[in-house]
């Protein structure tokens, strides 16, 4: 799996018999969590070597003794986490059932997902984490509207998934590169957002989840009167656009108009407006790569009220503009090694 993320540019590494340095690297990588020492007896032994690009962490965990990974009842993790044993099978146990990952089948777990994991000493896990903003977004932008509900994988990504498969064999697609000696530095800042995409787009179309069904529509369905009004609003998405423009270009009435967005898209049309302007702030915001000032960059794409638009950013994103950026700008290499 390292060789995958040879294009991801930002280092974590972490080697510790340290409890306390070993829960630093897992809040970076996985969110709030209780790390559980099952033995005193003999030294923790925990190792990740990954690397970070944006939203995406791919690495090796290990944690050289036997352990138990619990989530908290009170927060949420931070990110959508794949688990692939390369040796070992650690066991997921929840409320309501129990499964496990192992080398041929890999484990899916959500941020808001509660679990325990069940992992022995001489296991060592391929580990991949997708941010929660990154997955919606991207989701978001597939199914053209905002999400009504958080995202839930079947929790096992199965062999016998032909797409599943092939997602893997793109992981190792991207890692061909690190054969070669070539340096890609000077497209990263261009490129790394569409490799995101990638990976995660795929993701959504291979593994099933709650949207599976709206994925396969893609909105080929969708009335021609609605898809001018949406590109109409994609268009215009920095100028005021009010009901009126709408009518005008979808030449439908407003009731008719609202029947449908509230239809295929599952919003008003105002609701619409708001999320797609949203949208464009975070992805700008979400590759600056110097401070820039948040407010023009709000009034820039439309926004008119600026303590309602912090608030409804980060009901969007759970996350402030200011947080946003400051992970953009401040996304540094890191090295944690503590004997």
């Amino acid at each position: 799996m390292n060789a995958a993320a040879h294009l991801l540019k930002h280092s974590i590494h972490a080697s510790t018999h340290s409890i306390d340095t070993a829960n630093q690297c897992l809040n970076q990588i996985i969110g709030p969590h209780e790390l559980v020492d099952l033995s005193h007896e003999e030294p923790l032994n925990f190792s990740f070597k990954g690397e970070q690009m944006g939203g995406i962490i791919i690495g090796d965990l290990i944690y050289g003794k036997d352990v138990v990974f619990k989530t908290q009842h009170q927060q949420d993790m931070h990110f959508y986490c794949i688990s692939r044993p390369k040796i070992g099978k650690p066991v997921f146990r929840q409320e309501h059932g129990v499964f496990e990952a192992s080398p041929g089948n890999a484990a899916i777990v959500s941020p808001f997902d509660k679990f325990e994991i069940e992992i022995e000493r001489d296991c060592v896990q391929s580990f991949i984490s997708i941010s929660k903003p990154l997955l919606e977004n991207t989701l978001s932008d597939l199914i053209q509207r905002p999400l009504d509900a958080p995202i839930e994988f079947n929790h096992i990504m199965s062999v016998q998934n032909e797409r599943v498969n092939a997602w893997w064999s793109l992981l190792e697609y991207f890692g061909s590169y690190s054969k070669q000696e070539m340096n890609f530095d000077c497209l990263m800042n261009e490129i790394k957002h569409d490799f995101e995409r990638i990976l995660v787009k795929s993701l959504l179309l291979s593994q099933p989840n709650n949207y599976s069904h709206l994925l396969s529509d893609n909105h080929n369905n969708d009335p021609e009167f609605l898809k001018r009004a949406l590109q109409y609003i994609h268009d215009n998405i920095q100028q005021n656009i009010c009901s009126e423009d709408l009518e005008r270009i979808a030449g439908v009435s407003k009731q008719k108009l609202s029947k449908a967005f509230r239809d295929r898209m599952k919003v008003s049309f105002n609701s619409y407006i708001r999320y797609y302007r949203l949208k464009c702030i975070y992805q700008e915001l979400s590759s600056a790569q110097d401070k820039k000032n948040i407010t023009n960059i709000a009034m820039k794409w439309g926004v008119n009220h600026l303590g309602r638009f912090s608030i409804e950013y980060k009901q969007q994103f759970g996350e402030s503009p200011s947080d946003t950026i400051r992970k953009s700008i401040l996304q540094q290499p890191v090295l944690l090694t503590r004997r």
